[in-house]
């Protein structure tokens, strides 16, 4: 039986995601057609590369040593073509970005809607998590990801886009409880608000290169930060949110920033991208805007601290 690229490259999809039912969707196919294709191709290698269940779906050694060996050539073919489409065209197609709530609600939802308008032939697809996914498993052009600390090494090719100034806020009369501290080893006695999964603050003094950090507690724990903005407001602590967030409430004296002479470390904001030799003109074009937007946001997060006194 003749050698079928095309059923090649719908197994590499498969394989690669892990799914028939994605695969499909990528390829916008029928499923029933993804599963002749690869089970065409099996025909015709004369080897059994996936094993099926109902529940699992498992490449053989064949399989994966197939998958290994031609996944990078379609890769790198689909990389030509639009390569030579980006010479002549503009963006186009569907936009893939799985981020962070608060920062693609604060953040991205400019960069994108001007994108839209200015590309009638691009599309885009935004899911706000808190899960970091792999962009190519669950087929996304972008995954943003907050960190404090620098980026530690990583299989997938990141791109740092992005820092969020933070700041540490309370309300004037939570100041008026339990005095306004001067050390961050002073929040220990704080009820503090904090995200699930960072338990430990740090900050660093202006003239100094030294961080100091301490473990905060709290009655709440959230990823999200609108809701610990929301709590810090009705006084349930203090918080450390990014000062685009917390402006307005701020300004408007409902919450006061502590701390004058350190400061939170901020986030930053890297873009994971699958291992491209060639980056999608959607993706570029949007990075590019992207960059553009950050260079004119970085003296805008700079908000004078509370000082002691």
């Amino acid at each position: 039986m003749p050698y079928n690229w095309n059923d090649a490259e719908v197994f590499c999809t498969v394989a690669n995601l892990g799914s028939f039912t994605r695969a499909a969707e990528q390829l916008d196919m029928p499923k029933s057609s993804v599963s002749r294709a690869v089970s065409n191709l099996e025909t015709s290698l004369g080897l059994r590369l996936l094993e099926r269940t109902t529940r699992l779906l498992k490449l053989t050694a064949a399989g994966h040593e197939l998958n290994e060996q031609l996944a990078p050539l379609f890769e790198r073919l689909q990389d030509i073509v639009e390569a030579t489409q980006s010479q002549r065209d503009q963006p186009q197609g569907i936009l893939r970005i799985s981020t962070p709530f608060e920062f693609g609600v604060l953040h991205l939802n400019q960069v994108i809607c001007s994108l839209l308008m200015q590309y009638t032939g691009l599309e885009a697809e935004i899911e706000m998590s808190t899960q970091h996914h792999h962009p190519v498993e669950s087929n996304f052009d972008l995954v943003f990801s907050m960190h404090e600390n620098e980026l530690e090494n990583s299989s997938l090719v990141a791109r740092r886009v992005f820092t969020v100034g933070t700041v540490l806020c309370a309300t004037p009369e939570l100041v008026a409880k339990f005095g306004a501290p001067k050390h961050p080893k002073d929040l220990a006695a704080w009820p503090c608000l904090c995200d699930d999964n960072a338990t430990i603050w740090r900050f660093q003094r202006q003239d100094s290169p030294e961080i100091h950090e301490v473990a905060v507690r709290g009655r709440l724990r959230t990823s999200n930060a609108s809701l610990r903005l929301g709590a810090a407001e009705a006084g349930l602590g203090a918080s450390v949110i990014s000062a685009t967030l917390c402006r307005e409430a701020m300004e408007q004296g409902r919450l006061v920033p502590l701390l004058p002479d350190y400061q939170p470390m901020p986030r930053q904001v890297y873009a994971f991208m699958p291992t491209r030799r060639l980056v999608p003109t959607r993706v570029r074009a949007f990075l590019d805007a992207l960059t553009s937007y950050g260079t004119s946001q970085q003296d805008s997060t700079r908000i004078s601290p509370l000082r002691n006194g």
